[in-house]
């Protein structure tokens, strides 16, 4: 019977590394279990016993990544902490994301869900600008194209950013006269703060035929790694097939398919 040795750990069974790769595989969690303590950082004592590692072992594995920079030794204090190497790596990261790229693969679930027309937008002053979008599968649908620009007040892309910039910010991209696009849309900033409030409550906004008659569709924030609103996603249809009564359902799908893109671009789980 082979003797099992110090590498052969419960944590190495659970995560089940490639043959060949433990010290790697130990290496990349004793940087994840740093990164998710509180600061200042683990000793390592408190590293070891956090991932059931002999101290012999942690502290090969904490010499290496001091090295490499991904983490850093405060010797006043004894603890092990984040080094720069990981500002390096997320800032690269960051920097490749694709917004698009990102959100095209929720849109077209939200699509194949609901059988509607995906948008994908930003403000740009007063507007909101549509940067990708996946149509409705059905004949009857509504009709828009990649670099259209509307109001952001009258739709609920539009709506579902402003809602979450702060006040110095919004007063920027509202326009100097609401305009009517059609007879439901909102017509002063005291309706649209009103409008904003409400769409802040329950989590995503609502266009009633606010932007083009006969008309519906519902959006949700899309926040960034620094949980700042940055673009939203929203489903349109018909309002002879997209009707009030589905504004639970709508607004439910919009809100975990914005979820699930913000995540993706490094939000924390509240957007």
């Amino acid at each position: 019977m082979v003797a099992v040795s110090d590498i052969s750990t419960q944590k190495d069974a659970e995560t089940g590394p490639l043959a060949g790769t433990q010290s790697l595989d130990r290496a990349l969690l004793m940087l994840l279990t740093i990164a998710d303590s509180p600061r200042p950082g683990l000793t390592l004592a408190a590293a070891s016993a956090a991932l059931g590692y002999s101290k012999a072992t942690s502290q090969r594995l904490l010499r290496t990544l001091v090295s490499r920079d991904f983490l850093q030794y405060d010797e006043e204090l004894g603890v092990y902490s984040l080094g720069v190497a990981n500002v390096r790596l997320g800032s690269e990261y960051l920097h490749r994301l694709d917004l698009r790229g990102v959100a095209l693969p929720t849109m077209r679930k939200l699509v194949a869900e609901t059988r509607e027309t995906a948008h994908l937008g930003t403000v740009s002053g007063p507007d909101v600008v549509y940067i990708e979008l996946v149509d409705s599968p059905q004949p009857v649908r509504i009709f828009s194209r990649v670099g259209d620009a509307v109001p952001a007040y009258a739709t609920s892309a539009g709506k579902a950013i402003l809602a979450w910039l702060g006040d110095e910010t919004l007063a920027a991209h509202l326009p100097p006269v609401f305009e009517a696009r059609t007879q439901n849309t909102l017509l002063s900033e005291e309706a649209l703060l009103d409008d904003l409030r409400l769409t802040r409550e329950r989590g995503f906004a609502i266009d009633n035929s606010e932007n083009r008659e006969g008309l519906r569709s519902y959006a949700a924030p899309i926040f960034d790694f620094s949980d700042t609103v940055v673009a939203a996603v929203s489903i349109a249809g018909p309002s002879s097939r997209v009707q009030s009564s589905m504004d639970a359902e709508y607004g439910s799908r919009i809100i975990d398919a914005a979820r699930t893109i913000s995540v993706a671009l490094g939000a924390s789980a509240h957007s």
